[in-house]
């Protein structure tokens, strides 16, 4: 099932930013120049610009604010969790990045391209109550989405007990631990657990981890977004690692 883009500046920013485009659907009438850009793009990316009567627009709309234009985005492809765990194979040192129920579209992104920038070998999120793969998931993640295997999944306490058989230890992200990310064992198959926006890691999430880590705070903000605090602990594995691309 594909999704759809609504309105110019979207449809515009989804050419531009590679999104995986399948079709432009444009209503009748003058076009002017936000138009013809998308038309341009659209052509130059070998995608087809069909014209539609507005009605049709009208009824697939779902804001009911398409200003005459719509893409429609071809379903991403997630990756099975067996395939990434057979490509790592016996390397001795691997990231996979788990997001337990990361609503934020964009946060999805953003975690997605740290996660690749860094070397990551998956990224994880749960089927149900929980951001997906879709434009704004594009936008942010500047690309690294062509590149890192997401793999989505109905229970995120499963998938740790499926890395923990492969070799991975799980570690916890939270506000709360004792053990500060620097004396932490990030290093070797490591699964780092990111927790939602608002309530961080869930009881169930938080018990099957291995071990749970934080980060300093000398200033008055609590605490990072997911996607900064994702950066910083991907990259002390990496540190870490001697693993290279």
């Amino acid at each position: 099932m594909s999704s759809l883009i609504e309105g110019r500046n979207a449809v515009l920013e989804a050419l531009r930013g590679g999104v995986p485009v399948t079709a432009v659907l444009l209503a009748p009438g003058p076009e002017g120049e936000p138009i013809a850009e998308i038309r341009r793009l659209a052509t130059g990316r070998g995608i087809g610009v069909r014209t539609v009567p507005r009605r049709v627009l009208d009824e697939r709309s779902v804001r009911g604010a398409h200003q005459g234009v719509m893409a429609e985005m071809a379903a991403f492809e997630y990756a099975p969790l067996a395939e990434v765990l057979a490509s790592v194979g016996e390397r001795t040192s691997s990231l996979i990045v788990v997001l337990d129920h990361i609503t934020d579209e964009g946060n999805l992104g953003a975690v997605a391209r740290c996660a690749e920038v860094v070397g990551a070998d998956a990224l994880v999120i749960p089927k149900a109550r929980s951001a997906a793969v879709g434009p704004a998931a594009y936008k942010t993640s500047a690309g690294a989405l062509a590149h890192l295997p997401v793999v989505r999944e109905p229970n995120v306490v499963r998938v740790l007990e499926r890395v923990k058989e492969a070799g991975y230890w799980v570690a916890g992200a939270t506000e709360s631990a004792g053990t500060l990310a620097w004396e932490a064992p990030l290093e070797g198959r490591i699964a780092l657990v990111m927790g939602s926006e608002g309530a961080g890691l869930s009881r169930l999430v938080e018990e099957a981890c291995d071990f749970t880590v934080s980060l300093p705070v000398a200033g008055r903000v609590g605490s990072l977004n997911v996607a900064q605090a994702t950066a910083v602990l991907a990259y002390e594995w990496a540190r870490r690692t001697s693993r290279t691309r």
